[in-house]
């Protein structure tokens, strides 16, 4: 049954947690099968032209090794992943294996044939970044409202368990947009994390004002942040701490305030389309180390490695997936309802199958 499955794979999640926490592994791995993505986002830098992609026998090898590596949770990412023509299958063995799949995608593929197959599957956290409900010049991300999209995926979530959470990011333009999107969480009862837009780092290209904020847009960043601070206090599914949104202003004059965690949260690991791990996914670095070459011992020098690499990028980057993490472990009893929501056990039918 369904809800034997979700257990067991819960069940393994909570293990590799524990592990992570006290000792190092991989327990929680980003799997990038392709960085070809369907869209160009004008304010968009985690993408490539390149066409290879991975193979099917070599995610085997990376799914056999991170099981060796002590794995809880595997997550999809691109470009976009929906690309990979072996991305069914991928879920699947994972699935067949205990382990927790987690998906990010542009949402342009979704549909309900789409959407069925990753829910059969055993998705089961589906992250689908859009910037509204409407396409735009600057990001033609999903439109949300199309062809019961939403419908499609509370079906999904009731028979077979996968839930859906919102990605959003505000750029000079869109507020309107994001606050539509507001309201649509809440009515449709889907978490929401919303971040800033922030210029690629390290490239040294000026920042296009019709996308990037500067410390000239004060006021209405000011507006921004009191619209969204007064919906999270009011109940609306916002995950991201109220001092992400505020403290903008503090990465805007480049303080030292936030420490990026990515090398050390709890066995994070980047494999990239050849099989490199990769530091971070909005550097889109590659280092010269091979996923398959890890073993236990390695992972400390390797976490010291990106702690490294990463200190000089920090006052550059103002991710809210990053800063979240950093923030709820400061934070931990914020932490402990943050994954009780994310990570409850859904209310499956015990009928289905």
């Amino acid at each position: 049954m369904i809800f034997l499955k979700k257990y067991r794979k819960y069940a393994t999640f909570a293990r590799s947690y524990i592990k992570g926490s006290i000792r190092d592994t991989a327990g929680f791995v980003r799997i990038i099968p392709t960085d070809r993505c369907n869209l160009k986002c004008q304010y968009c830098w985690q993408r490539r032209d390149d066409s290879y992609e991975m193979k099917w026998n070599e995610f085997l090898d990376y799914l056999e090794k991170a099981e060796q590596l002590g794995v809880g949770l595997i997550t999809f990412l691109g470009g976009e992943p929906m690309l990979w023509g072996r991305i069914y299958d991928a879920i699947a063995a994972c699935t067949e294996r205990h382990i927790l799949t987690d998906m990010t995608t542009n949402g342009t593929l979704l549909n309900r044939e789409t959407i069925l197959k990753l829910s059969k599957s055993g998705l089961d956290y589906l992250n689908i970044s859009t910037d509204g409900l409407k396409i735009s010049s600057i990001s033609k991300k999903n439109k949300l409202v199309r062809n019961d999209l939403i419908g499609d995926l509370a079906s999904a979530k009731k028979k077979y368990g996968m839930h859906t959470r919102l990605n959003a990011v505000i750029y000079n333009d869109n507020f309107d947009e994001i606050k539509s999107l507001m309201e649509f969480s809440k009515n449709n009862d889907i978490q929401l994390s919303i971040g800033y837009v922030i210029p690629p780092i390290n490239v040294g290209e000026p920042a296009d004002s019709e996308i990037y904020f500067s410390l000239d847009d004060r006021e209405r960043l000011q507006e921004i942040i009191a619209d969204i601070v007064s919906k999270k206090r009011a109940g609306y599914p916002i995950i991201d701490p109220e001092a992400y949104f505020k403290n903008i202003f503090l990465f805007m004059h480049r303080e030292v305030f936030w420490n990026c965690n990515y090398p050390t949260r709890y066995g994070w690991i980047n494999i990239a389309p050849n099989g490199k791990i990769r530091s971070c996914t909005k550097k889109m670095d590659e280092l010269d180390i091979a996923f398959l070459d890890l073993n236990s011992a390695d992972i400390k020098a390797l976490r010291s490695k990106m702690k490294r690499n990463l200190a000089n990028c920090n006052v550059d980057c103002y991710s809210n997936c990053a800063y979240d993490s950093a923030y709820y472990v400061k934070n931990k009893l914020q932490m402990v309802a943050k994954i009780f929501k994310r990570f409850r056990m859904p209310n499956i039918n015990s009928r289905s199958h």
